[in-house]
């Protein structure tokens, strides 16, 4: 029941995601099959959640590393068009896509590390 973004957020709190891409990309499949079977109506499937997941990593990353200069951080514009077509060929709704980098933006993920450190 929870918002696909709340719900990455909520997933990531309970371990250190490691730096391997491959892992990475594990992980997060592994996530959109259970975010999927939770919430059947959200995605018409997993690989759908899946790919928005990464996307939504990469976002955050994107967004709140300090080393990416402000002038090259990933725009609303430029997160909508690098998820179209990923709904089955077809695009997500942009209000829901709006939402997330919005959220995102305004609420970086706290990762364990993080709050680790």
């Amino acid at each position: 029941g929870l918002l696909f973004d709340d719900a990455i957020r909520y997933y990531l709190s309970g371990f250190r995601l490691p730096g391997e891409a491959q892992k990475i990309d594990r992980i997060m499949e592994k996530f959109a099959e259970r975010y999927t079977i939770q919430n059947p109506n959200v995605f018409p499937s997993a690989d759908v959640a899946f790919i928005l997941a990464f996307s939504v990593i990469m976002l955050q990353t994107d967004l709140h590393n300090p080393s990416i200069k402000e002038e090259r951080k990933m725009t609303k514009e430029g997160f909508i068009r690098n998820n179209r077509g990923i709904c089955d060929g077809g695009d997500l709704p942009e209000e829901f896509l709006n939402a997330i980098y919005d959220r995102i933006k305004a609420n970086p993920f706290s990762l364990k590390e993080d709050d680790e450190a």
